[in-house]
């Protein structure tokens, strides 16, 4: 079966995807063959993902990108979401499914439901199925997001997280869940809900800390000094402002603002604990503190880098450094009367 594919938005993870569609297209028993159309708005992506094998040609416009295509990833900014939809939504194929590459789901399944074609029946022609790839380890620790960085193996083994529109038919479903399997993934499913609300402590908040920081540190009366001394440290742990706008940031948090706002409170309070530790120099607490977090980080590297999540075997119970019943992130910020 030969199936026509069109990627909106390339970079490290959409152009791995189409290295990997094409890595199962060569193999000696491969039932299925594709041709991968590539749109970007920067011509230099496009032209590195069409170098590397990842599209077969490009297209800078949208539709001419996407016309004709059975398989559709969308990995655009969040900026870029509704303009995206409300051009491509009327124009797909019948029986066409997009596959939603974006942070958040439940924004994608909105816009879906505005604006994709519907019949007399009131039912849509083209379908969404959300997808989030959980890379494999080696590419965990990789630094470049550019098309460039792109391999084939970047989701072998790996977890696909898969978050239908409730609407979507069982036979779209079953299409994304083959694709997942094709390019070495191992699909999983999840509620678009639930998916938005742990996203924002793996996404979100990392994103929010990064500008938090960076503006701190601009901020202060040593900038003019600090700015000349930033390694990689600084630099990774901000690195998501080479790559989201304002506006990008700006959607992605406001969005998704009430988990933002549970997961903030839970920082803050672990921030003033810390906080008072080091103005109180208390030494037992801060190395109690960094004992728990370096414990618990192993155990999740070792699991993250076997795989085996539901290992049953009982993992042991840590008392946090901070008296809080089930550790320091557990955790919340109780308010001061100089709060007010």
């Amino acid at each position: 079966m030969h199936v026509n594919v069109a990627i909106v938005g390339l970079d490290r993870l959409s152009a791995s995807f189409g290295l990997a569609l094409k890595r199962y297209q060569n193999q000696p028993r491969a039932e299925h063959s594709f041709t991968i159309i590539g749109s970007d708005t920067h011509t230099q992506a496009m032209k590195a993902a069409e170098k590397m094998g990842a599209v077969d040609n490009f297209d800078r416009k949208l539709l001419k990108a996407t016309d004709n295509a059975d398989l559709i990833l969308i990995n655009a900014p969040a900026s870029k979401l509704e303009e995206t939809y409300t051009r491509l939504g009327p124009e797909l194929k019948s029986g066409a499914v997009v596959l939603e590459l974006g942070s958040l789901k439940q924004p994608a399944v909105e816009r879906a439901q505005q604006h994709f074609t519907k019949n007399a029946e009131g039912i849509p022609i083209a379908y969404l199925v959300g997808v989030t790839p959980i890379v494999s380890v080696h590419g965990l620790y990789n630094d470049a997001f550019g098309p460039e960085a792109a391999s084939a193996d970047l989701f072998d083994n790996a977890e696909f997280l898969i978050t239908p529109d409730p609407k979507c038919p069982a036979e779209a479903i079953a299409l994304a869940e083959d694709i997942i399997k094709l390019v070495g993934g191992k699909p999983r499913f999840m509620d678009p809900v639930e998916h938005d609300g742990l996203i924002a402590a793996t996404e979100g908040l990392p994103d929010m800390l990064s500008a938090a920081l960076f503006y701190t540190l601009q901020q202060s009366e040593g900038w003019m000094e600090l700015r000349r001394m930033i390694n990689p440290t600084l630099a990774l742990a901000t690195q998501n402002l080479r790559y989201q706008t304002p506006a990008d940031l700006s959607i992605l948090m406001l969005h998704n603002r009430e988990n933002l706002v549970r997961h903030l409170e839970s920082l803050i309070g672990v921030l003033d604990e810390l906080h008072d530790a080091l103005e109180d120099n208390d030494t037992d607490k801060l190395e109690a503190f960094l004992s728990v977090v370096a414990q618990q980080w192993e155990k999740w590297d070792v699991k993250r880098h076997s795989g085996k999540w539901d290992d049953t075997q009982e993992v042991e119970t840590l008392p946090g450094p901070f008296g809080s019943v089930g550790g320091f992130l557990t955790m919340r910020r109780t308010k001061s009367a100089d709060d007010d």
